[in-house]
């Protein structure tokens, strides 16, 4: 859970606001993306979510990646994270103003198909802190089958336990106050027979449907999520159609319709002075006009409590020019936060001001700090020479620190690379201890052979 409570980092009163995190879980069946996503992701509705997080399954290929990443890019969201695993996979966008507040992401994978050697069943996970809170999302494909309702429960077990961040007061998924779980559960009806499945599905009595619903038989029964919750179920079973109809299975197995496809929650009852954990449901739905698929995608909103007070990362840039020259070198000053554990391998990427993703970096430098031991916070800097910025276009850009695996730790504020060359400013003078960044080092493997390749790119822009 945040940590703020224990270390005393955040220990002032914190009043709180209500973000909203929207959710999507869809069971694709290897088919391509619809031409457009505006019901799927409600764009039309005002106001627009905080956070995405998009749950698939039976993903083939990085077709819905682009798709979602360049939908989403048009209403100012940014991909944080995306992790696959074979035909699973999770995507996590956030408002672009809101990046300031994000740190510490992370992803996670577990197979459980075929005894934990097969990755088309089991779940790809991200966490994330926000405003000074741990957020954690997983997708799941649980195993298929209305008699392997044990099965389902152990692949949940297994999600569980098998999962470590390195977060060490939310290394656990079940650690983190607000946790948010998806996908095709592939949980069933039980005793139901199709036909009066049919006919309940018809008349809309979908309280006497649930009432077989293995899902929520195994939560009662405390063996599986248990203190998870679910909005309410107010649309018909969203498995198992005949692809582009609304028929349901009519081969011949005949398969007894489902509320596979489900979008659960879970926060943990803490007060953090006055700010009190809480989510409540303020939509979950079906798409029912998606008929690509044998299932159809399902969808929620959800309403969750954090600090109101600016809450940032771990590291923040001080910066010092709003116009810099893109024909000099451009220096950016930064502050480690006393508790952030630096690598070698952390990296500063220069981005155009509004970037789809973190993978869109324009050119980067390596963070090669001299190891200073300290309790306060440190301070550094980082240069990108002019070799690396001169033939960009006049536009505006920021900089982010970032770590091997693509976690966000600090973004600046944007500002005007050009050909105008305004009066450099200094820093003033940086409180000891300071962190020496020599650019010039010997670089050694792999980052050696990065930085070859970023200036050879920049030199043939």
């Amino acid at each position: 859970m945040a940590t703020f409570q224990r270390d005393g980092f955040f220990s002032r009163a914190l009043s709180r606001i209500s973000l909203r995190i929207y959710l999507v879980t869809w069971n694709v069946n290897g088919k391509a993306p619809p031409d457009e996503m505006d019901n799927l992701l409600q764009l039309h509705c005002s106001p627009l979510p905080d956070i995405y997080a998009i749950g698939l399954q039976e993903v083939s290929g990085y077709d819905w990646e682009k798709a979602f990443t360049n939908t989403l890019f048009h209403i100012d969201f940014v991909r944080v994270k995306s992790r696959k695993m074979q035909g699973i996979h999770i995507f996590l966008f956030i408002q672009r103003s809101l990046l300031p507040y994000v740190s510490n992401v992370e992803s996670e994978v577990t197979r459980t198909g075929f005894g934990g050697f097969w990755g088309n069943k089991g779940g790809t996970t991200v966490r994330l802190d926000f405003k000074g809170v741990n957020i954690v999302v997983v997708n799941c494909h649980l195993a298929a089958h209305r008699e392997e309702v044990m099965s389902r429960i152990e692949h949940v077990d297994t999600i569980i336990d098998s999962q470590k961040f390195k977060d060490a007061d939310s290394d656990n998924i079940l650690d983190h106050d607000y946790i948010f779980w998806m996908g095709d559960m592939n949980f069933r009806l039980e005793e139901l027979s199709r036909s009066h499945t049919l006919e309940l599905i018809h008349r809309k009595d979908y309280a006497t449907l649930l009432k077989y619903d293995q899902l929520s038989l195994v939560m009662e029964e405390k063996l599986i999520f248990e203190d998870f919750q679910e909005g309410q179920i107010n649309f018909p079973p969203t498995y198992k159609f005949d692809n582009g109809t609304d028929d349901y299975d009519t081969s011949e197995k005949r398969r007894v319709p489902a509320y596979t496809d489900r979008i659960l929650y879970f926060y943990h009852d803490t007060k953090y002075g006055p700010l009190k954990l809480n989510a409540d449901v303020a939509s979950y739905r079906d798409h029912s006009c998606y008929k690509s698929s044998d299932h159809r995608p399902v969808s929620a909103v959800i309403a969750f409590s954090v600090p109101s007070r600016s809450i940032h990362g771990p590291v923040t840039f001080d910066l010092q020019l709003k116009r810099r020259p893109k024909d000099d070198d451009n220096k950016f000053f930064y502050t480690i936060r006393k508790d952030f554990v630096t690598s070698s391998d952390d990296w500063v990427g220069l981005y155009k001001a509004h970037f789809p993703h973190f993978d869109s970096y324009i050119t980067y430098q390596w963070v090669s700090h001299v190891k200073c031991l300290t309790n306060v916070d440190r301070n550094a800097s980082v240069t990108f020479r002019a070799s690396q910025t001169y033939k960009l276009d006049n536009d505006a850009y920021v900089v982010c620190y970032m770590t091997r695996k693509g976690s966000l730790c600090g973004i600046s504020d944007e500002f005007w690379l050009g050909k105008s060359l305004p009066t450099y400013i200094e820093s003033p003078s940086i409180a000891q201890p300071h962190l020496v960044i020599d650019h010039d080092q010997p670089l050694k493997g792999c980052r050696a052979t990065a930085d070859a390749a970023v200036l050879l790119t920049s030199l043939s822009t």
